[in-house]
Formats: structure tokens, C-alpha cells, sequence
């Protein structure tokens, strides 16, 4: 515990005197479905969409890991970049939706498969505005994102529960967690339950991004009172056993589920247990190693769902 509290001293002194602009987040193809969108529940103020206006959200078949990116306006923001073999895949993507700047990055957590992608983000697109849960971990993988964000002096912020990020006009990402922090058996942070979990709202549309968030961080953002419902679930932990409890689906209800894992990785993914859970509550599922990239696209009121495969 004692190592944990000075890499994260020495995280806020590194980036509180190399990095600018501080600020928390303030409070203030084939196959294809498509369904009305939910009034955001509780917890998550409605955002009114403009008449015409098309928000686009893209789960990249990046392997085994997770990058979602997100379009409206001509203007980009991603939620995690995937893992660091797959940085040559991502750079192709963004060169092909045309992205040259981002205007948010989330990083729910500081795992390879989350942030791994972020090297290459940094080399070759302008980046706005990073968010990211605040734990460190001493991987050459995170020092090269700290020190990116400290060359490029990249405004670096980390939200907490009940604050809001404007991600785009009209489009918020509510904050549901973490909590508080949740520690392993050693009494170390643990690095999925402390993900950044977030309830994206457009007009009466909403998804729930999880990152990799457990059981343990499903209650206690349960136990918080947060409104959860959403339209579409973003499957935490790619849809492991470890998470998507009966309690915490039954609170999302939600209509589709978004599942990013690799085609034959190595740990399962998405297991039985959870797949069972979602089929027998009649959601629609989508999957990268299955689907390849899917393509959600709504104007607020309804949206759309395409498969690349």
C-alpha cells in the first residue's frame, strides 16, 4: 500500500506542476437494427438534441480490449484506445473516419487493453482534454502516456461520481463512478473496480460505459442511488463472469448490449455465465469478434445499430 501512495504522490506532483489547464469535469455494412430511445432515468439530467443532428458511436474491432469512438459535428472523442498490438489497427481507423483531433479522451482505467492505444493517439492526432481515474500503476505503458501528457501539455482531468463531461454540444457523459475506491486483498487499488463507469445522454438516448468494472464497483454504484437505466450497456470486462450481476442488469434494462473482445482470446471472453444473463432478458448483443466494428447512430429520439461482418 505504501508503494501505491507514492506512485500516486508523485502521479499529482508530476502532473500538477508540468500540466496546464487542470480542472475537474464540471458539474455544469450489414446487418442492422435500429429502436426508439429511453428518457434518461434519474441520476442523468436529459440533454435536448438538435432537429438533424447525428451522433455516431463506434466500437472498434481492436482485438481484445476496448476503443470507442465517437462522432458528431465533425468532431471526435474517444472513450479507451485499446491495447498497445493493436496501435498500428487504431491509427487506421482514426485515419479513415478522418480524425485529426480529439476532443475528449476517457481512459476508465489504466490497463494495457484500456489505454494501450494511447502512444499512438499521442503521434499522430491533437488531443484536447484527457480524463482518466486518477490510479496510477508503474507500467512503461502508463509513464509514456504521463509523460505525453506532459510534453504536450494536454489539460489532464479526473472526474468523480455525480460530476458531468460535456463530451460534445449536447452530448454528456454523467459520471457514476467510482465511488469510492475499492482495493484488492493487499489492500492496493484495484484497477478494474475503479474504472471510470458513465452514463452518455443525447437528447433522450443514453448508453452506459462500464470499462472494466466488477461486481464490486456495480454495487456500489448500486448502493449510490445513480440512475441507470440506459438504452445501450457497454458489457463490462468484455463481458466476463466477474461482472453484469442480475441486480445491476435489471437496473440498466437495458434494450441492446456492446461487447469488445478479441476472436479466441485467451481468457474466455465473453463467458457463458454472462452471455446466459443477457439472452435470457432478450437483449440484442453485439460483438467485436463476432460483428467486427459496430456502428451506432442516433439523432437523440431513435437510433440505429450496424454490423461490419
Amino acid at each position: 500500500m505504501h508503494l501505491f501512495k507514492k506512485l500516486a504522490k508523485a502521479f499529482m506532483i508530476i502532473l500538477l506542476a508540468a500540466v496546464t489547464g487542470f480542472a475537474l469535469a464540471g458539474c455544469g455494412g450489414s446487418g442492422a437494427s435500429s429502436s426508439s430511445a429511453k428518457a434518461p432515468a434519474a441520476g442523468a439530467a436529459k440533454t435536448p438534441a438538435k432537429p438533424g443532428d447525428k451522433l455516431i458511436i463506434r466500437m472498434l474491432d481492436i482485438g481484445q480490449g476496448d476503443a470507442f469512438l465517437l462522432e458528431k459535428d465533425g468532431k471526435f472523442a474517444m472513450i479507451d484506445t485499446g491495447d498497445v498490438e493493436y496501435r498500428e489497427a487504431l491509427v487506421k481507423y482514426l485515419h479513415e473516419y478522418g480524425v485529426k483531433e480529439l476532443s475528449n479522451v476517457i481512459i476508465t482505467h489504466p490497463h494495457a487493453d484500456h489505454m494501450g492505444g494511447m502512444k499512438a493517439v499521442f503521434d499522430n492526432i491533437k488531443v484536447d482534454n484527457i480524463y482518466d481515474d486518477g490510479v496510477p500503476t508503474n507500467t512503461n505503458t502508463y509513464k509514456t502516456y504521463l509523460k505525453n501528457i506532459k510534453t504536450k501539455n494536454i489539460p489532464f482531468h479526473i472526474p468523480k461520481a455525480g460530476e458531468t463531461i460535456a463530451l460534445f454540444d449536447g452530448v454528456d457523459f454523467h459520471v457514476a463512478g467510482p465511488v469510492s475506491e475499492i482495493t484488492d486483498q493487499k489492500g492496493r487499488p484495484d484497477l478494474n473496480n475503479n474504472s471510470i463507469v458513465g452514463k452518455l445522454t443525447y437528447g433522450d438516448f443514453s448508453m452506459l460505459f462500464t470499462g472494466d468494472a466488477e461486481k464490486e464497483e456495480e454495487s456500489a454504484i448500486l448502493k449510490s442511488g445513480f440512475g441507470l437505466k440506459s438504452d445501450v450497456l457497454k458489457v463490462g470486462h468484455h463481458g466476463s463472469r466477474t461482472g453484469t450481476t442480475p441486480s445491476f442488469l435489471k437496473a440498466v434494462a437495458p434494450k441492446e448490449a456492446f461487447i469488445s473482445c478479441g476472436q479466441g482470446n485467451d481468457y474466455g471472453h465473453p463467458h457463458k455465465e454472462t452471455m446466459t444473463k443477457l439472452e435470457n432478458a432478450g437483449i440484442h448483443i453485439f460483438r467485436t469478434d463476432r460483428d467486427g466494428t459496430v456502428t451506432l447512430t442516433t439523432d437523440g429520439s431513435t437510433y440505429q445499430i450496424a454490423k461490419e461482418h
